[in-house]
């Protein structure tokens, strides 16, 4: 009951935040049927990892309260989700580089403004891939990622909350995740390795 519960509020919250941030961008002039489209897809990315990892953590934290640890299936998810989730807030950022190849530029300019612009996904890469084996860089770095993208809530709060849950709210989970990771090590470690029978 519960676990039917936690879903369907998370996806009425995520079709409320999709709604909100199109609407935003249609009040912005991207009123053609095909930009909406593009953009739903695409704001879809952080939405769903942002409610999903909620998912993941409110189910972990449940049953580690009732049971005092978590099933099988559940530590593949904590283990795998804020890997994936990683990847894919990287692969969401790094569109943004994009932005640089315009018309009136030369194309030295345009790859050296592409360059600059993905020096931030490089360098989370680097992260995420130190992270893999050592889940206390994920949660330093994605917790501090999440921190500098909170910064445009001080200056304009509506275009914040966008900000929010487009980025900083993404790169929070994933940083509690890998906490989540770091602290049950052992725990996760052992509920993912596949069994060997003895005397293999």
């Amino acid at each position: 009951m519960f676990n039917r519960v936690l879903i369907t509020a998370l996806v009425l919250l995520y079709v409320l935040s999709l709604g909100s941030l199109l609407y935003g961008n249609y009040m912005a002039g991207d009123s053609a049927l095909w930009q909406m489209i593009v953009s739903g897809i695409l704001l879809s990315i952080p939405l769903i990892l942002f409610y999903g990892l909620i998912y993941v953590l409110v189910m972990a934290a449940r049953q580690r309260r009732s049971q005092g640890t978590v099933d099988r299936r559940l530590a593949k998810l904590i283990y795998w989700s804020p890997r994936i989730a990683g990847i894919l807030i990287i692969l969401f950022v790094s569109m943004f580089a994009f932005d640089v190849f315009v018309e009136g530029l030369t194309l030295g300019e345009m790859l050296l403004g592409f360059l600059m612009h993905m020096l931030p996904s490089i360098a989370m890469a680097i992260v995420l891939a130190l992270a893999w084996r050592w889940e206390w860089v994920g949660f330093v770095t994605f917790l501090l990622a999440g921190l500098f993208f909170l910064r445009a809530m001080l200056f304009n709060p509506m275009q914040g909350l966008g900000m929010f849950l487009l980025f900083s709210g993404p790169m929070f989970l994933i940083a509690l995740l890998f906490g989540a990771n770091w602290r049950w090590r052992n725990e996760l470690r052992s509920d993912i390795k596949p069994v060997t029978p003895s005397g293999a």
